[in-house]
């Protein structure tokens, strides 16, 4: 059982947001790959808990402690690998305690490299027998190349510090106490976070000169935010150490990418890594002076004259907006400009497309057409959809399971992507409650992001009461077995 710690920014996490709630016990869980020459590749993994949600136990001195049960398997193909079953506590509190901390637990495994299905389970000890234990499957990947250049996973950190002691939680001299989020409320205007880099002195030379460039990116556009960019100079080692802080104090609320790239000395990209996070901050709409400046005479945006048809043009542009540009669309739809409308277009489209914004449009549009085509029913555009939505928004899923016919169920698809940005094996499960034509909402996923909804299979089944008091926690539904893969 590793060192158990409770911080200041975990408490305003779990205050802010529940995260993944496991049927009572709210937690979250991430991991991240590194390699240490001599030794080998290992695993990192992360799992904080809120202590509020947790059930406690009074011991013989009166004190009270939460307790659970962790267990981790990691299969390649069907042969298990890697097999750990744990027990994390959280510190001891008076049997008066009126507040419930956060606490953590850190694991380092040993693994050989490779792409792993890993299987994680959950179980509050102390809890009632009726909860059934959380579970969480995802892909691990484990990729060091020996003659290349590569990165370990990125890790957000709470703090660290210079050290000499030994314990779970150093690296390279410095103890590095995780940040287990992807989330940032309002009230964390710090992102710090750790990486290693791997191979630079065999690729680039020993000692050469090298830079680290940060960035934190759009998730819709993939383009670095202004104001939100720095750099740092190494030198080619065999394992090269990044600790960095990034204000994002005033980083608008919205969904990002850390992005790091290395450039050698002739500033050649010739690597580069991201990691995906929340925040929850300031909104900051495009400046209406700036947007009116836009003269659109000459481009493709010219041939918009219609007030209604570019209302539902701009509409249409809502799942790949982020929300400063959903709040701006809102204001200019019922303003109804049409000058200004044009210039917001076509602004929007030269962000994704400085070269040829107008093709750029041109290829939404026919995903646009597909979707009104596949989605749309008679009381929404195929674009206001959920499935709409998410096909514009990450692109046609690599399959798609359809049950219209399912006994005890509404009718539901599950959707699989084998990759989105920098997910692995992700789905999302949309179900048709009001049984009317292709009016399917989602109802599930695990991709970052989106609507995770730990009872969902009690709203799916819920029109056969017989079936959910029978079958909830068991995990035998159909559904689930097509969501997990069995």
């Amino acid at each position: 059982m590793n060192k158990i710690v409770f911080t200041s920014k975990l408490l305003i996490l779990f205050l802010s947001t529940s995260l993944i709630k496991a049927q009572g016990v709210d937690t979250y869980f991430y991991s991240a790959p590194f390699y240490a020459p001599g030794t080998g590749a290992y695993i990192e993994t992360y799992l904080a808990f809120a202590g509020n949600s947790m059930h406690y136990m009074k011991n013989k001195d009166s004190a009270l402690q939460a307790s659970a049960e962790v267990t981790m398997v990691f299969k390649n193909v069907d042969e298990i690998k890697e097999f750990r079953k744990f027990k994390v506590v959280s510190p001891y509190l008076p049997d008066t305690a009126k507040r419930f901390p956060p606490f953590i637990d850190q694991q380092r495994i040993l693994i050989p490299q490779g792409i792993y299905n890993f299987e994680l389970s959950i179980t509050d000890n102390f809890g009632p027998d009726t909860v059934p234990p959380f579970k969480l499957k995802d892909i691990v990947s484990v990729h060091f190349p020996e003659n290349d250049l590569s990165f370990s996973g990125i890790e957000f950190i709470e703090r660290y510090t210079q050290t000499d002691k030994k314990n779970i939680y150093v690296k390279n001299g410095y103890e590095v106490i995780p940040y287990v989020s992807d989330f940032y409320p309002k009230q964390l205007n710090t992102l710090s976070f750790y990486a290693e880099f791997y191979n630079s002195s065999k690729v680039l030379g020993p000692l050469e000169d090298f830079m680290f460039l940060f960035h934190i990116q759009s998730s819709n556009t993939g383009k670095p935010i202004k104001d939100f960019s720095s750099f740092q100079k190494q030198k080619a080692m065999e394992v090269n150490v990044i600790f960095k802080d990034m204000n994002i104090s005033k980083l608008p609320t919205g969904n990002y990418y850390l992005a790091i790239e290395v450039r050698n000395r002739d500033n050649k990209k010739v690597a580069e890594t991201k990691k995906f996070f929340q925040r929850v901050g300031s909104y900051v709409e495009p400046k209406i002076m700036d947007i009116a400046a836009i003269e659109v005479q000459q481009t493709f945006v010219s041939q918009f004259t219609n007030r209604d048809s570019l209302a539902i043009y701009l509409s249409a542009l809502r799942p790949i907006c982020d929300l400063a540009e959903n709040r701006f669309i809102d204001n200019q739809l019922q303003a109804a400009n049409l000058k200004l409308m044009q210039q917001f277009f076509y602004n929007f489209w030269e962000k994704r497309n400085e070269i040829n914004p107008g093709a750029a449009w041109k290829e939404y549009r026919e995903n646009l057409n597909e979707v009104e085509q596949k989605f749309s029913h008679a009381h929404k555009h195929g674009f206001e959809t959920d499935r709409g939505r998410v096909y514009l928004q990450y692109g046609p899923p690599n399959s798609i399971i359809s049950e219209p016919n399912e006994s005890n169920a509404f009718p539901y698809e599950i959707w699989h992507y084998y990759k989105i940005a920098d997910q692995t094996d992700k789905k999302l499960i949309f179900y048709n409650k009001s049984l009317l034509d292709k009016d399917y909402q989602l109802l599930h996923s695990n991709v970052k992001g989106e609507l995770s909804n730990s009872y969902w299979e009690s709203e799916l089944y819920s029109g056969s009461g017989n079936w959910v008091e029978n079958n909830m926690g068991t995990n035998h539904s159909k559904a689930r077995e097509y969501f997990e893969g069995k």
